[in-house]
């Protein structure tokens, strides 16, 4: 229920953007602006997480975790009753810090309560169930936004009903030694690196798809909920089967056959013409992000100290979120200049390079 609500804090309301964009057009630049109600929690996130992962560390799990919640409601349901737009971003802001607690509490706990081999086990359960949230969240983002802009918000309460749940099944673990530095270990570099960059190509799908279906190919907001949903169908039916998958590879092997899939597509959804063409994408799109972000996490867990867990975890988090926040900067310039369609392929390309470089290079590291 807590790892949906990562998946819940954007991509919910990525059916409501082109109408946000139409409901505000006295707003200059809105199109971009509108943009900002996605990235704007990730930057809070990405700043806020070491200090989240730092006061988790200190003062246990459990408190942090539901002071998150709380501000995930509270700022995240605020498009549902407030209609202006820059106080909806504030919303959108407190969202990001409870997302930041929220996600840097739930991985330590993960590693709390798991050893290695039972961790992936319960991270390919994880990842499936991300994944059918996600279906269901923008599902019903996108029928809601059929009826108003503003309903999507609405799913931000439904983790009213998780805390009952929660307050039975969730214990606080032993502490660990604390340390009080908030030094970055060399060797989590990598992880973090990747952690960024994978969500940097991850948030092209939220960001830029609505506007490639509803301005270029002339599809209705459903119509995003609809593909993106198909996608996340094939993410978790992928995600369950990566504790099976990782007996038999090791990360870097999964990275270069995610990041191939990956490809074929983006270079799919670069070529097509029709929206029925979008949807024979969503299978290696999907199967590609489901092992991609499990095997992130599950790469992280595998080489962070206990003690350090939840200092670690805010950074981890904070790399996330930073690549969200960075996608559509980053991107934004080769759309205005050459399309969305090419900025697909561009991104394709780059992707195959990274799977052979990967596959060359680590093909025997563990």
């Amino acid at each position: 229920m807590i790892a949906t609500l990562g998946i819940m804090s954007g991509i919910t309301i990525v059916s409501s953007l082109p109408l946000i964009s139409h409901t505000f057009s006295n707003i200059p630049h809105i199109e971009f602006l509108s943009k900002l109600m996605l990235t704007i929690p990730s930057i809070v996130i990405a700043l806020f997480s070491p200090f989240a992962g730092h006061i988790i560390d200190k003062r246990g799990r459990l408190k942090p975790l539901y002071i998150g919640i709380f501000l995930f409601i509270l700022g995240g349901s605020s498009g549902f009753y407030l209609h202006n737009f820059y106080i909806i971003l504030v919303g959108r802001a407190i969202l990001g810090l409870g997302v930041s607690l929220i996600m840097t509490s739930s991985t330590a706990l993960i590693g709390d309560y798991f050893t290695e081999e039972t961790r992936h086990k319960f991270m390919s359960k994880q990842g499936m169930v991300v994944a059918l949230g996600g279906i269901v969240f923008i599902t019903s983002g996108g029928l809601l936004a059929q009826v108003n802009w503003s309903y999507p918000f609405a799913i931000y309460l439904i983790p009213i009903i998780f805390l009952p749940f929660l307050w039975k099944s969730l214990y606080e673990p032993k502490k660990h030694i604390h340390t009080q530095a908030l030094e970055v270990e060399t060797k989590l570099l990598p992880v973090y690196f990747t952690a960024f960059f994978v969500m940097v190509l991850f948030y092209m799908l939220p960001t830029q798809f609505p506007y490639l279906i509803v301005n270029t190919l002339g599809g209705k907001p459903q119509t995003i909920g609809f593909v993106i949903a198909t996608a996340m169908t094939f993410n978790a039916l992928t995600s369950m089967q990566y504790a099976k998958i990782k007996t038999r590879f090791s990360y870097m092997q999964i990275y270069s056959a995610t990041f191939a899939l990956f490809a074929l597509g983006l270079c799919i959804i670069s070529q097509a013409s029709s929206i029925s063409e979008l949807f024979f994408a969503t299978a290696p799109i999907g199967m590609g992000f489901g092992l991609l972000l499990v095997n992130t996490n599950a790469w992280f867990l595998s080489r962070v100290p206990a003690h350090k867990r939840g200092k670690a975890s805010g950074i981890l988090t904070s790399s996330f979120f930073l690549g969200q926040f960075a996608s559509p900067i980053l991107f934004q310039p080769i759309v205005w200049a050459y399309g969305i369609q090419r900025l697909f392929l561009m991104v394709s390309c780059l992707a195959v390079l990274i799977s052979i470089i990967l596959f060359l290079t680590y093909y025997r590291t563990d």
